[in-house]
């Protein structure tokens, strides 16, 4: 019976080629779009799934009045020492780029990695949070100063392919000055963690350090930065409640002790959060972008199944007689409904088949939104096979079923009479076929109104004028960090020489970063004790004259031995409850010890995503960064003045490659994922017009085969060309317009939320709708004419001879 029914089924698809070939395409389409998203949930899904006792592992987070997911440093040593019910407490210290140098037989020869950045600074009980193997040495051996542990890829990558055992007690340096010596080799992390590193050096080795205690603010209680983390393990049965009321008790004691109000609100974030949620984590991938890219796979397989709905039962008409036949000759409804799932699920498996042959080159379409790490070659194989199965069974049932009951549901008497037009089937499912060929419209109206909104919206931030010059700005990171400050300031003094360069000014970040740098202050002679949290910025006096930063009063700072002189924004202004800018000339912090001397216009510190906040800029020699100012009317001059600064550079860092970067581009990149977003929404768009318009071609078809003589009369009886044009498309190009109203306030709405995001922001002009409506109709109606004017230019002679 099954080869029977498959048999029918080939002879059946075979005879109408064209609209077969549409429906595999059209559902190939949405099950490679689907594959490529499902792949993407099950990676995000995938992170530190396979770390034990998950559920008792949290990150120790601030929640207090500027959210992140630094912790104080000194706040690590404290609840070590002082908090009770915790199994396991493992100190993350990033450290982001820096050089490593590995000795090659001779000391005065190294082979060099300039820029390392999955280090971290731990202790040995995060391979008790993280177990991994252990291939040469242990864990404690990292409790000790000056070592460091390896992973398999790094081993392999400094030292070539090498036995773990043989680079135990090899030396490398790190950051130029600091010895460390490998004590242990662990094997390559399986699977994705946030928490993933290449090397691990001893969080002992700060304290023996005086630039990296500086650098990790090893004493400072005021100080919070994301770079400085901490995961805990509980003992089970504690409560998390508990451990945060003794966490701000110990915050209590260190910092309140002189009678400061408290802002910071450690709490425990779940290990199992920390992959979704932004508020803590910049890279974090939103649910509620997990939960859009589950709706788009959804929509777009939606549109294959509805093209293949509409083809099914518009062909209705033409299956009567084979209908009415073989139910004549005996055949059950049930027996007939097989026999045309059998139909579907055979183009089903076709399309399916076709969609893993283009499965790379839907990868490559994603490519930039999909995590790198994403490959054809690491596939989770399996996973995708199941997958693929159940879409292909829940396909075959969803769109096969309902075109299935509707072609068994005619009278063998009124379908063998040519009287099938007037069951009550045929005529509710053309109301149905409208209503689908709307859905489809409405969703492709809705993507393309949203993609216009979020280019404009990107247009909108990067043209922005964010306060500071950042064209012909130019920033280079001084390797070793703040531990070189020194040659990092001897390097400007050389740069100052260059007449291309129109200042250069020597501290750390620009003005606007991709994240949060915060300093915690007091202000004297207040009568409220509160702490205040500015935003901050540190370096010379040339800063403002780099960035064309206007002052609003006072003067610009100098650089001073004993204290520190500053300057605030005017949202700094009304943090400190001053009306006139004039009056916080002179006020001072921390005892005496920094005093306002300006008052800087506002500018942006970071993506229009924020606002912006209080902001303080302390005089500090020292840094790691520096800003240079080309010439911004003359950029042909540009190389040229690059490569002067380059050479330079090599004069006083002979073994690092130049790390600089145009702060413009840099900025650029702020808006990465709204780029990515404009990207998956683009091609969302061409896929489900593609669809549609496929969809929608099918049933121009349809329309002009089953018009035939009514065009064929009409052209004897006088008719235009462009009038039988006109009447083939009016029917459906109303629907095409219907669909634009109803996705208008969908649309509006998405875009509005995500909008919301944005501290700056376009507005939603009513021309985007206006525009995308027009030019969808006009989309629709050149598909349609395709088969129309065909159709309107056919002989009348041969459309009355038809039967």
């Amino acid at each position: 019976m099954i080869k029977n029914y498959i048999k029918i089924a080939l002879r059946f698809l075979k005879k109408h080629k064209l609209i077969t070939t549409i429906n595999i395409l059209s559902l190939s389409i949405g099950i490679s779009a689907t594959l490529v998203i499902f792949l993407m949930i099950q990676h995000d899904y995938s992170f530190d799934q396979n770390v034990p006792n998950q559920e008792r592992i949290y990150r120790i987070v601030n929640d207090g009045e500027y959210k992140n997911a630094g912790v104080i440093t000194p706040l690590v040593r404290s609840i070590e020492e002082e908090v009770p019910n915790i199994e396991t407490i493992a100190p993350i210290f990033k450290s982001y780029v820096q050089k490593i140098k590995i000795g090659s037989g001779n000391k005065n020869k190294y082979q060099i990695f300039p820029k390392e950045e999955k280090i971290v600074l731990t202790n040995s009980q995060y391979f008790d949070i993280f177990p991994f193997k252990w291939l040469s040495g242990n864990a404690k051996e990292l409790n000790q100063i000056g070592t460091i542990v390896l992973t398999k890829k790094t081993l392999e990558r400094y030292y070539g392919i090498t036995s773990p055992a043989e680079v135990i007690g090899k030396v490398i340096l790190y950051a130029d000055s600091i010895s460390l010596q490998v004590v242990g080799v662990v094997d390559n992390p399986i699977g994705n963690s946030d928490f993933s590193f290449d090397s691990f050096i001893s969080q002992k080795t700060i304290e023996a350090n005086t630039s990296l205690k500086d650098l990790f603010n090893w004493d400072a209680w005021n100080s919070v930065s994301d770079a400085h983390q901490v995961l805990i393990k509980t003992k089970q049965g504690t409560s998390t409640k508990t451990i945060e009321s003794n966490i701000a008790s110990l915050i209590k004691k260190h910092k309140a002790s002189n009678g400061e109000k408290i802002t910071d609100k450690f709490i425990l974030q779940p290990l199992g959060d920390v992959h979704f949620n932004t508020t803590f984590n910049y890279g974090a991938t939103k649910p509620e972008t997990l939960r859009n890219l589950i709706l788009l796979a959804f929509f777009l397989l939606a549109l294959g199944a509805v093209n293949f709905i509409n083809l099914s039962t518009a062909q209705a008409t033409e299956r009567a007689k084979e209908v009415g036949i073989r139910k004549t000759l005996g055949s059950s409804k049930s027996t007939l409904i097989k026999q045309f799932l059998v139909e579907t699920f055979l183009i089903t498996l076709i399309a399916t088949i076709l969609s893993a042959i283009l499965l790379p080159l839907f990868l490559h379409v994603f490519d930039g939104f999909i995590p790198s790490d994403l490959q054809i070659s690491n596939l989770p194989k399996i996973a995708i096979g199941f997958f693929l199965l159940a879409q292909l069974i829940i396909i075959t049932l969803l769109a096969g079923f309902y075109p299935a009951w509707i072609l068994t549901g005619y009278a063998p008497v009124l379908a063998l009479k040519n009287q099938q037009s007037q069951n009550s089937n045929l005529s509710r499912s053309a109301w149905i076929r409208k209503a689908l060929t709307i859905f489809q419209f409405v969703l492709a109206q809705s993507f393309l109104i949203c993609v216009l909104i979020v280019i404009r919206q990107i247009n909108y931030v990067s043209q922005k004028d964010m306060g500071f010059q950042k064209d012909a700005i130019v920033n280079l990171y001084i390797p070793g960090a703040f531990q070189n400050s020194d040659k990092g300031n001897l390097l400007k003094d050389k740069l100052k020489n260059l007449p291309e360069i129109k200042a250069v000014s020597f501290g750390n970040i620009a003005p606007a970063m991709n994240g949060y740098m915060q300093t915690s202050i007091n202000l004297d002679n207040s009568n409220d004790p509160k702490e205040l949290l500015f935003d901050s910025r540190s370096g010379d006096e040339n800063y403002l004259a780099v960035y064309h930063i206007p002052l609003i009063a006072g003067r610009n700072i100098r650089l001073l031995d004993s204290t520190s002189e500053v300057l605030i924004n005017e949202k700094g202004l009304a943090l400190l409850n001053i009306k006139h800018p004039e009056d916080a000339i002179g006020k001072t912090f921390d005892k005496g010890n920094k005093t306002i001397v300006g008052v800087m216009k506002d500018f942006d510190i970071a993506s229009a995503h924020q606002a912006i906040k209080p902001l303080l800029y302390f005089g500090n020699k020292d840094g790691y960064v520096l800003h240079i100012a080309l010439d911004k009317a003359h950029p042909e001059n540009w190389k040229n003045t690059i490569n002067k600064i380059t050479t330079t550079y090599k004069t006083i860092f002979p073994d690092d490659d130049i790390d600089l970067q145009f702060l413009d581009e840099v900025i650029k990149k702020f808006y990465d994922r709204e780029r990515e977003l404009s990207t998956l929404l683009t091609w969302a768009v061409g896929l489900s017009i593609l669809i549609a318009s496929l969809g929608l071609f099918g049933l121009a078809i349809f329309t002009a085969n089953q018009r035939t003589k009514e065009i064929g009369i009409r052209k004897v009886l006088g008719a235009t060309i462009m009038q039988i044009v006109f009447l083939l498309l009016k029917n459906l190009v109303v629907l095409v317009g219907i669909a634009c109203l109803i996705a208008f306030p969908i649309a509006y709405y998405a875009m509005h939320k995500w909008l919301e995001d944005f501290a700056y922001k376009t507005d939603i002009n009513l021309s985007i709708f206006a525009l995308s409506a027009v030019g969808l109709i006009a989309f629709a109606c050149f598909v349609l004419s395709t088969k129309s004017i065909m159709a309107a230019m056919a002989n009348p002679v041969d459309s009355l001879r038809d039967e």
